[in-house]
């Protein structure tokens, strides 16, 4: 029977470079578990490195845990160690063992191909092959990071946004790109919004001085969209589109207030300072939650039922009927 074993190493910490690539698309919460789980259970995933001639490093999966470690200032620890020709074949590792693991997103695997497309001399088709995947895969992939403006992208690096947001910025034109991403950066906005603002402006029935404001100042453009679509319909339409929207409204508050429920009891039972990493959303969160309560109470004013301050949502008799 044939063994297989594993190169381990200990090393210094301090030694392992960043992994740009793979840093990408590490989010905070990610950051955050990985750093609880390290502090519980120590090392639990393996950090796998490649060795090249010179006995430099570079991470091939791990790199989550790999800055963990070096922002709890640990000094050494054992990875696995593999010997790489090139750095092509570096490249072609990451992408294969991210692609095991969907450790990466679209537009990290196009920036890689890219750096693969030029210090490789690979073809796409060469690329495919080797990676296992079709030519399409390699092309879509290609396609999203050289669409992105290349200040966006070092935005990306920096890790002033994320990847995702990322990839729906490319689909702008590239001269407004690196304007809406600062905007977007510096006013904290989540990648719904952001997908929704993008969609937008797009759009061919936006008007031109909306999409101005889209990217100038995509905080006041996200509340002056307008979700519902109004279409003209026949006067025989009219009552059957009437009772398909009352099944689904009765559906959705029903869905709204289990959600709210389930939030409410989220939120109190969660420390300050994990809350601190929603900040973000939940100021999105409260700006949408006061406009529905304003028109709520318009609906309910002018049905001469207004409001009572004084019973809780789930305590109130009118919440019972849901």
């Amino acid at each position: 029977m044939q063994t297989l074993k594993y190169p381990i190493k200990e090393v210094e910490i301090k030694l392992i470079p960043r992994n740009k690539m793979l840093s990408l698309g590490i989010t905070k919460t990610q950051r955050s578990l990985c750093e609880k789980s390290i502090l519980q259970y120590g090392l639990l995933s393996p950090i796998v490195v490649m060795e090249n001639h010179q006995g430099e490093l570079m991470t091939l999966t791990g790199e989550n845990e790999l800055e963990v470690l070096k922002e709890m200032d640990v000094k050494k620890a054992d990875v696995f160690v593999t010997k790489l020709e090139s750095k092509a074949d570096t490249c072609k590792a990451i992408l294969m063992l991210s692609s095991f693991k969907k450790g990466l997103n679209p537009l990290s695997e196009g920036l890689i191909l890219r750096e693969l497309l030029t210090s490789g001399g690979y073809t796409q088709k060469e690329l495919g092959e080797a990676l296992f995947k079709s030519k399409s895969w390699v092309s879509k992939r290609l396609s999203l990071a050289e669409q992105l403006n290349a200040n966006v992208s070092e935005m990306v690096f920096k890790k002033q946004i994320c990847p995702a947001s990322a990839a729906d910025i490319a689909r702008l034109p590239n001269e407004v790109q690196h304007k809406f991403a600062t905007e977007i950066y510096k006013k904290d906005i989540p990648k719904s919004t952001v997908e929704r603002l993008v969609s937008a402006y797009n759009s061919k029935t936006t008007p031109e001085s909306l999409k101005q404001q889209i990217i100038k100042d995509p905080v006041t453009a996200a509340d002056n969209l307008h979700p519902v679509m109004i279409k003209k319909c026949a006067d025989e339409d009219i009552a059957k589109d009437a009772s398909i929207n009352i099944t689904k409204f009765n559906a959705a508050m029903r869905l709204l207030i289990k959600l709210i429920s389930e939030i409410e009891m989220y939120l109190a039972s969660t420390k300050a300072d994990d809350i601190k990493n929603y900040q973000g959303v939940l100021k999105v969160v409260y700006d949408s939650t006061s406009r529905f309560s304003a028109l709520i109470e318009y609906h309910l004013v002018s049905l001469g039922k207004l409001p009572s301050h004084n019973k809780t949502a789930s305590g109130g008799a009118n919440s019972a009927n849901y």
